[in-house]
């Protein structure tokens, strides 16, 4: 069993990813994203609990990082007041697919409204730090938690990602708020 937390995240981070966004789309209602926040904070936990010597016994890397990601995924519902379902019997997946597939059609027109873009800009250039440089470092230079951490003088990976959870909710409320106001969604 390989002890090097490099060598794991290397070979299952990819490997691991769509089964583990279907796993919890299936019993949670979280959108893609907070699934993919979700996920890489459960191989910040792998790489912590590295650390620790917590994995020792660890035969099955897969399960590991389901229960992990299920365990923060209850988490996330009771916070988000998000009730999982647990009738995967009757799951149907077809239906899912076509719920989603129409749900992403509807917002891809949606980001063609050049009124919704004047609106958006205008929101993300008035984003206050430290939430502007996280933001930017994050989804434009495509720094890690890790470097993003270092760069802001906190921590450790975990406090910086929680930092950008919280302000990429804020700039979504501002966002979505000033659209309403305009009339644009309901």
């Amino acid at each position: 069993m390989a002890s090097d937390y490099n060598e794991i995240a290397h070979r299952n981070f990819e490997e691991m990813k769509q089964p583990f966004i279907n796993f919890l789309r299936k019993s949670f209602k979280i959108d893609y994203d907070d699934i993919m926040d979700i996920y890489v904070n459960v191989w910040i936990d792998v790489r912590d609990n590295m650390k620790r010597g917590k994995t020792d016994g660890v035969k099955s890397w897969r399960s590991y990082i389901f229960k992990l990601g299920w365990n923060q995924a209850c988490k996330f519902a009771t916070r988000k007041r998000v009730i999982p379902s647990f009738d995967d019997e009757n799951f149907d997946s077809e239906a899912f697919e076509r719920e989603y597939t129409k749900e992403r059609e509807a917002e891809k027109s949606i980001y063609d409204d050049p009124d919704l873009k004047s609106v958006l800009g205008a929101e993300l250039s008035y984003i206050p730090d430290p939430c502007n440089k996280i933001l930017k470092m994050y989804y434009f230079d495509d720094f890690s938690m890790k470097q993003i951490a270092d760069s802001m003088n906190y921590s450790d990976a975990r406090s910086a990602n929680v930092i950008r959870n919280r302000c990429k909710d804020k700039i979504k409320a501002r966002v979505l708020n000033a659209v309403r106001r305009l009339g644009i969604l309901d």
